[in-house]
């Protein structure tokens, strides 16, 4: 119930940022889409599908994979996010997670930068992949 009302918060702020800018709504659409997969990629473990919203570096190494699946994920917040314009978005998340071995909760925050393409009008993550440790 809170995640719902959560979301639907963030629907509302990233629709009313479309006054300070000109994204239409469907890109705004578009962009809620790619936001909400790759946040459930994160929640529930699939780093994988995750990695793949990164353009720069979309897929895991062996290496990776491994380490990743000792990390479990038990919270994904968005603290704060900005539209800039029809291409750029700005968002600051918390990832809550633990260590499979190591049951203490440890949180990252950092600033996602979302990209639109401009041929293929797909949004995509131009920032660093969390990093679990």
């Amino acid at each position: 119930m809170i995640k719902a009302i959560f979301k639907l918060v963030l629907v509302f702020t990233l629709f009313s940022s479309l006054s300070s800018c000109a994204v239409s709504p469907d890109e705004m659409v578009l962009l809620d889409r790619s936001i909400m997969s790759y946040e459930r990629a994160i929640r529930w473990g699939d780093f994988a599908r995750a990695k793949s919203f990164h353009k720069n570096d979309p897929t895991l190494s062996d290496l990776e994979r491994r380490r990743l699946k000792f990390y479990r994920v038990t919270g994904y917040s968005t603290l704060q996010n900005d539209v800039k314009d029809r291409h750029n978005a700005y968002m600051y998340v918390e990832v809550k997670y633990y260590k499979n071995d190591r049951p203490v909760i440890k949180t990252i925050t950092y600033r996602q930068h979302w990209k639109r393409d401009k041929d293929s009008k797909i949004w995509y993550l131009d920032s660093a992949f969390p990093r679990f440790k």
